[in-house]
């Protein structure tokens, strides 16, 4: 590196752009010197908007004539994995966005690129970076609830805010619900959510998932067709996967995530997501993403820790609303703004990042055996997904 900044290529300029941004702008030794998306238009606002005078249409010109360290990719899924090894090869440190990779050979493929070259390799997890996740974990080591035995994943509605607070970007988001580019086959919304799912999973448990179950459903015939979020594609899927269940390699570990909000046709009071992390004397109720509706003492809060024999403890981590969701736990931007200081502190440090491309690769594999096991009605083990499946073809 030539200055005491890491200089960073941005490559995709999509939802996600404006909080990486905040990330890179608020810490003290990183600058985002230039910026790449394939609609030209697209690059010159962002960059005005941002201050930032280098602009490609090319990302190869880009990682050739841009004088920068690293590249922060967030474009479609199925450019993240290409993408990570030709910033590898160009001996770019590399952050990318989730999901990984569609195959688990594709993301490992991209990890090995970035160990042959000798460069940092983040996955950019945000659901490990959210402020009240961290703290549940922290209260997980300080040993608060002993030993974590079970994980109940809660996914409600993410009601998005009147306005939002950042720029949404484009609203040509087809390949996100296109069965090969989003890498999802039939269930794009899971391929492109659950990886964040299982990595929170593991994450709250300290182990790793060894068989996944899935629950499948059909839409009623007569049901009316709702869509997402303003900024998103989705609609009600004809097939759908609202239950997943799982066991860890500790046999006396478990997991379930339940799904119940507008695009499965079902209603829950409780919004966005949340997790109950059950141990052995004690539980951790604590929201993610979009999250809200966790009370105690009739106030509203933001992680509640149970233990037996002792006073029930509730937190709240007032770091502004969501810039996206009608939410307090701040997804949008702090979660990103969190993982993007980790990724550069990693390169300044010298130190692995928490994620990086072998996590991926298996949150990857574990939703792969989470859809492979909807449409086949049955137990999947992880070793049964192997390095080239794939849902879509």
């Amino acid at each position: 590196m030539q200055s005491d900044k890491i200089k960073v290529g941005m490559v995709g300029l999509g939802l996600v752009s404006t909080a990486h941004m905040k990330g890179y702008k608020s810490h003290p030794r990183a600058e985002v010197v230039a910026v790449c998306d394939s609609d030209s238009a697209r690059v010159q606002r962002f960059a005005a908007a941002q201050g930032i005078t280098e602009t490609y249409s090319s990302y190869e010109q880009m990682l050739r004539e841009a004088g920068i360290d690293a590249v922060d990719i967030a474009t479609p899924t199925h450019l993240h994995a290409p993408m990570t090894r030709m910033a590898a090869e160009a001996g770019k440190h590399v952050h990318c966005e989730k999901p990984f990779s569609r195959t688990v050979g594709e993301g490992l493929q991209a990890s090995d690129a970035a160990a042959r070259a000798g460069v940092k390799l983040a996955v950019g997890e945000t659901y490990v970076f959210i402020t009240s996740h961290a703290k549940a974990r922290e209260l997980i080591d300080q040993g608060e609830i002993g030993r974590p035995m079970q994980i109940r994943h809660r996914h409600g509605q993410w009601v998005s805010r009147d306005q939002p607070a950042i720029p949404v970007g484009p609203l040509d988001r087809g390949w996100r619900v296109d069965p090969e580019q989003s890498g999802g086959g039939l269930y794009p919304w899971i391929f492109d959510h659950a990886v964040h799912f299982f990595a929170a999973a593991e994450y709250f448990a300290g182990g790793k998932i060894a068989e996944v179950y899935s629950v499948a459903s059909r839409a009623p015939e007569a049901a009316e067709i709702v869509g997402g979020a303003p900024h998103d594609p989705y609609a009600t899927a004809e097939q759908d996967i609202p239950i997943v269940t799982w066991t860890y390699e500790d046999s006396a570990m478990q997991g379930v995530w339940m799904r119940a909000e507008p695009l499965n046709g079902k209603f829950d009071y409780m919004r966005g997501f949340s997790t109950t992390i059950i141990g052995e004397n004690g539980a951790i109720e604590v929201l993610g993403e979009g999250g809200h509706g966790l009370l105690w003492d009739g106030e509203q809060q933001h992680l509640v820790l149970h233990r037996a024999g002792k006073e029930t403890l509730a937190f709240r981590f007032d770091e502004g609303q969501d810039d996206i969701w009608q939410s307090g736990i701040s997804y949008y931007s702090q979660g990103h703004i969190n993982q993007v200081h980790h990724f550069v502190d990693s390169i300044l440090n010298d130190t692995q990042p928490r994620y990086g491309g072998p996590d991926g690769a298996h949150a990857v594999q574990c939703t792969l055996a989470a859809i492979r096991s909807a449409q086949e009605s049955r137990p999947v083990r992880l070793h049964e997904i192997d390095q080239g499946y794939a849902a879509y073809g």
